[in-house]
């Protein structure tokens, strides 16, 4: 094995061992009892290990793309955990964010494999251990209000919403036997107590929505600009990608004005347009998936042999958590999960299931991670990597990619698809508006209901969707746009679209100048 992977199972192995829920969702060795410790002592000890690594990364010399690739991704990775722990994201960032550290595990929990004894035993003592994982949090907050890192006081509203769900809920977490008596006894006081320091002591010092972007806090710039690079693997300045949006919101505007003068109104306002009923949901995403799954092979060369799984989301989620796809186990015990969230049907159109269901089931997040869990010649590293703009940049680009293949079968479901658009280049303006030019979350919601035409209630929920984690929702027209530019160079050069999509899709997630390296690659070879 060359050193160059030695090092990326080194960095998956240090990565399965401080997220131990994930080693377990993935189906992968590790420590099947353990919660990951958020204590700023073991957090520091984390850093040191990741540095080490981007050390001996720099030292290395690859000899081929491949391992230039995985160079690459060690690097990313190592750098953007370790400025998170820099950024003391988990002191601040207190929201409902189902990605947030608590409202994860109380989100991933009941979904672990529970099919054996030994996965039962863990399984309890996962739920022992719950106090000591809410432990650190409580100690943390106060030591960062001291400092005047604090919270958006709406988010931590939000948060103990969320608490109070899932206390109200506890049979959720009531799965295997033996688990009663420790929700009772362990679970629901560890809640009790941790909503109660939320509200308590938390909340009071949270900062007002009208100073809610880190750009209010101390080295909040500093803050935002890891937190971008993170997400979007490129160093760029928020005023560029402020522009690039404010450029694509005008754009999307032409393409709307030929659904006629009063699309933005009927969009938002016509009931007829809603949800009454969640099963609708579930079988609006089951219909989309199969009519993309028929259509696939004309567009891809290799069909992924796994089918998508469409579940709904678990009750205790709010209404406003967005639907999403969770990757197969590597073990077999869980597939490709798309999750619907049926609650609140009348909150959501059914003009945008198709455009929802192509960028998190077929082709989107599912075909891109099902033919990544394919490539077994590839260290883990590689194939489990989390690189958003990768990720979220090939399942934007799938949305476009169901018009030309003709999956939409209305107008007004194309209609959803470019909301969802323009959604994600209002997520440009706003993200940075927020978060570097000092807008408030009124002025943020103001100007997507003035360019967009999603509803309020998700305008709402989105804008404090970037509060809760910035940097993030930048990734998905980044990578998007990659994408377009990189096909547009394939087109040019007389390929293949099926070709192109095989060749992205080649090596798992990369950061965005490696697919650019992967392509160009491709393109001296013909």
């Amino acid at each position: 094995m060359s050193e160059v992977n030695v090092l990326a199972d080194r960095l998956f192995a240090e990565l399965l061992d401080h997220y131990p829920v994930m080693a377990t969702l993935l189906g992968l060795d590790g420590d099947h009892e353990a919660l990951t410790d958020h204590s700023v002592e073991a957090e520091q000890q984390f850093r040191v290990r990741l540095w080490a690594i981007v050390e001996a990364a720099n030292e290395l010399e690859p000899q081929t793309l491949s391992e230039r690739i995985t160079q690459g991704i060690a690097l990313h990775e190592a750098r953007s955990q370790a400025d998170a722990i820099d950024s003391r994201h988990n002191e601040y960032l207190i929201s409902a964010n189902f990605r947030a550290p608590v409202p994860d595990l109380l989100n991933f929990l009941p979904k672990l494999p529970v099919d054996t004894p030994e996965r039962q035993a863990a399984y309890l003592e996962r739920l022992r251990k719950i106090e000591g994982f809410l432990k650190p949090f409580v100690e943390r907050y106060r030591t960062s209000i001291e400092n005047g890192r604090t919270p958006v006081a709406l988010l931590v509203e939000q948060a103990i919403a969320l608490v109070d769900r899932n206390l109200a809920d506890l049979d959720a977490f009531d799965v295997v036997d033996g688990a009663r008596e420790v929700i009772d006894t362990v679970v629901k006081p560890a809640l009790e107590n941790y909503r109660n320091v939320l509200q308590q002591e938390v909340l009071p010092h949270g900062r007002d929505t009208e100073h809610a972007g880190l750009c209010w806090m101390p080295e909040g710039d500093a803050i935002y600009r890891k937190a971008m690079r993170a997400h979007t693997t490129v160093d760029v300045e928020p005023a560029e990608l402020h522009a690039i949006g404010l450029r694509q919101i005008e754009d999307l505007k032409r393409e709307f004005a030929q659904y006629g003068e009063d699309v933005f109104d009927r969009l938002r306002n016509d009931p007829a347009l809603r949800h009454t009923d969640g099963q609708d949901l579930l079988d609006a995403a089951r219909v989309a998936v199969a009519k993309a799954e028929a259509e696939a092979p004309k567009w891809f060369r290799v069909m992924p042999e796994q089918k998508c799984a469409i579940e709904a989301m678990a009750p205790s989620l709010s209404a406003q958590v967005p639907p999403h796809y969770f990757p197969a186990a590597e073990d077999g015990s869980r597939p490709g999960t798309y999750f619907v969230n049926t609650k609140e049907p009348e909150s959501r159109t059914w003009i945008e299931d198709e455009a929802t269901a192509y960028h998190e089931a077929v082709p989107g997040h599912h075909f891109e991670r099902a033919k990544g869990a394919l490539l077994k010649d590839l260290p883990l590293l590689r194939r489990k990597v989390q690189i958003s703009a990768f990720g979220e940049g090939w399942a934007l680009y799938c949305e476009r990619l169901a018009d030309e293949m003709g999956l939409y079968s209305s107008d007004e479901a194309r209609l959803g698809m470019l909301m969802l658009d323009a959604m994600r280049a209002g997520r440009l303006v706003v993200d940075t508006g927020l978060h570097a030019l000092g807008w408030s979350r009124q002025q943020a919601i103001d100007y997507l209901v003035e360019n967009t035409p999603m509803a309020l209630l998700l305008i709402e929920s989105e804008v404090d969707r970037y509060l809760g984690e910035p940097g993030q929702a930048l990734a998905y027209m980044v990578g998007r746009l990659k994408f377009d530019e990189l096909r547009a160079r394939a087109e040019a050069a007389g390929k293949d679209v099926r070709d192109f999509h095989e060749v992205v899709l080649s090596q798992g997630r990369l950061t965005l100048a490696l697919l650019d390296e992967v392509v160009t690659d491709w393109l001296a070879e013909s």
